[in-house]
């Protein structure tokens, strides 16, 4: 059976959080004993590894009345992030596309 398009998504920022979260975990780890770390991780924690718009905007997607009016209603970098939700569900989101062609003899 085929997942929603919702729980694809949800199951895509699922998967990027458990990806990322041993390095979170460390660099926080460091923050909390005074330690320094690089610019770089800073702008990666700041960045990348800060999921608060993509949880925004499964939050906007949930709380519309329906999926495709929600995705309508999201600007350019909202549809960008469901893009990259769905890229991290990685196969699940190519479920319905994985179908064989019947031969003939």
């Amino acid at each position: 059976m085929a997942l929603k398009p919702l729980e694809v998504l949800k199951k895509g920022l699922a998967n990027f959080t458990e990806t990322i979260k041993t390095c979170k975990k460390e660099l926080g780890a460091k923050l909390a004993r005074a330690e320094t770390i690089s610019s770089s991780d800073e702008r990666w924690l700041d960045g990348e590894a800060n999921t608060v718009d993509e949880q925004r905007v499964l939050d906007t997607l949930e709380s519309a009345s329906d999926y495709d009016r929600g995705l309508e209603h999201l600007d350019e970098n909202g549809k960008a992030i469901v893009r990259k939700l769905r890229e991290w569900a990685g196969d699940l989101a190519k479920v319905a596309g994985n179908k064989r062609k019947r031969t003939t003899f």
